[in-house]
């Protein structure tokens, strides 16, 4: 009887580590997370979840005019069920839609993880043999998957004289 008793704190703290890092694990490892790189010219950015939230699921990024910009938008579960949504990718400039990107129907399974890519081409944004005579274009990026919303300034550079 005595050595029951003599274990009892042990199991105690062990019992308590084990309930920490399991409330640890869940609040800061399990959801759903979703990455934006972008790649325009030698330029490469990424923008994560927390970025994401740390500016109210708006962020910004540029290419020069002439350039190619390539999306890939990535979507990782970490939750025990599947994550199912339908994805849609607008462009945007002052308030009206230009044209639709790219959409898909992502099912993901547990622990999975999936990609949607695009391109957008500056030239078709601002078509003319000569680059704008303003210093910069904004457009809008809007990524809609489910009840997440992102959205990414994009401005349009002219290439240094």
């Amino acid at each position: 009887m005595i050595t029951k008793r003599r274990f009892i704190y042990l199991y105690l703290a062990l019992g308590c580590f084990v309930g920490f890092a399991t409330v640890f694990f869940v609040d800061g490892y399990m959801g759903i997370y979703d990455t934006l790189s972008t790649t325009s010219g030698e330029r490469q950015q990424k923008i994560e979840l927390y970025e994401w939230l740390r500016k109210e699921g708006t962020s910004s990024g540029g290419a020069r005019w002439g350039e190619k910009v390539s999306f890939c938008y990535e979507i990782s579960n970490r939750e025990f069920s599947t994550y199912s949504a339908d994805t849609e990718v607008s462009l945007w400039h002052d308030e009206e839609e230009i044209r639709s990107l790219a959409s898909r129907h992502m099912q993901i399974a547990p622990f999975g993880k999936a990609k949607l890519e695009w391109a957008v081409d500056t030239l078709e944004l601002e078509p003319g043999s000569a680059p704008p005579a303003t210093h910069s274009y904004k457009y809008s990026v809007i990524i809609k998957s489910g009840e997440i919303e992102r959205k990414l300034k994009l401005y349009i550079y002219t290439p240094p004289s």
